[in-house]
């Protein structure tokens, strides 16, 4: 049996953790007091209930619905670098030695002054000051929710490929680009330019796709965007031909266990398809997705897959190594982090 010790001290590499998803409750109650505030409670009983999924909710649209209190608190440029700074914090003592953090400027600025700019650039100074204060490899991944007015999903693009390009502090952080929110609402295509125009910049690809939708899906995301990376992408399992297509063309899945079961991506824990997807030979990594707001840790999501699918170090191992390969982090980058997962 594999101790909890064990996989604490485990090399990680996390690729799926969203930051503005993942605020201690701690800095919020903070976060509530300096600015004024109304999160519906003042102690960390009282906000645990509101601001946190323990137990399955009707579907995913419920829990994107939960972000609200989590968004509210992202108020200030300070705000926003203090909660990407305790990000990479958090990862640090969960045994990460290389995390992509992910954030949606056009989520963040909603009903507020915040520009996408100022976000973009609190996020850096936070993720950049986080960096250099613990031994994880750090890079940033820029999100377009589909759910929002496109012209909005514009400016945050046009945000992030300015950062990256302006040769400021922390700009060589931004390296990935991602389409995310309820995938079978919304027309993908008028994303595609966008989508095209982060490529072009350099940035690594990866959309949330499979989720809560069906293989079909995950093929049309395949066809349209051409993603290195699936976030999620569990439905996939039951497709052979597409199971083979993943296989084929190296596309890793973003897995994270707990998130797929509360969001009933998933009817339960023990029949998620994470295990026959690794043994079927897809490349996966393994992600806390949105740790603060769910109640758990990536060492919880490690030791529910020891437990209950039977992986040992051997196949963590394995899963850390294609996450290393399939990050976008910078060649010197993953030199350093490999050399801390041992290979």
């Amino acid at each position: 049996m594999i101790t909890e010790y064990t996989l604490r001290a485990l090399p990680k590499v996390e690729l799926h953790r969203h930051l503005d998803g993942s605020v201690r409750l701690a800095t919020m109650l903070d976060i509530a007091r300096r600015h004024g505030l109304d999160l519906g409670s003042r102690s960390p009983a009282g906000l645990a209930e509101l601001a946190t999924i323990t137990s399955p909710l009707d579907d995913l649209a419920a829990v994107l619905g939960r972000f609200s209190l989590l968004q509210k608190t992202l108020c200030s440029f300070e705000a926003i670098s203090r909660v990407a700074f305790e990000n990479v914090e958090d990862a640090w003592r969960d045994g990460v030695v290389a995390v992509e953090l992910r954030f949606a400027p056009a989520f963040i600025a909603a009903g507020k002054s915040l520009t996408c700019d100022e976000i973009v650039e609190a996020v850096v100074d936070g993720a950049r000051r986080g960096a250099e204060r613990f031994p994880v490899e750090v890079a940033l991944i820029g999100i377009l929710p589909r759910s929002h007015p496109l012209e909005d999903n514009q400016r945050a693009t046009r945000a992030l490929l300015h950062y990256r390009a302006s040769g400021r502090a922390g700009a060589d952080l931004i390296r990935g680009f991602d389409l995310a929110d309820q995938e079978d609402a919304y027309d993908p295509l008028p994303l595609a330019p966008l989508v095209e125009a982060a490529r072009e910049a350099g940035l690594g690809i990866t959309i949330h796709s499979g989720e809560n939708t069906g293989p079909e899906y995950v093929r049309r995301t395949l066809e349209i965007f051409r993603p290195q990376r699936i976030g999620h992408g569990i439905r996939s399992w039951g497709d052979p031909e597409l199971v083979a297509l993943l296989c084929e063309r190296d596309v890793l899945l973003e897995v994270c266990p707990t998130s797929n079961w509360l969001t009933r991506s998933v009817p339960s824990l023990e029949e998620h398809p994470l295990p026959f997807l690794f043994r079927a030979g897809v490349a996966v990594s393994l992600n806390s997705d949105d740790p603060h707001l769910m109640a758990i840790d990536l060492v919880h999501e490690y030791e529910l897959c020891a437990r209950l699918y039977g992986f040992g170090l051997e196949e963590f191992a394995t899963m850390n190594r294609a996450a290393l390969a399939h990050s976008f982090l910078d060649g010197d980058a993953k030199l350093r982090a490999g050399a801390r997962l041992g290979g």
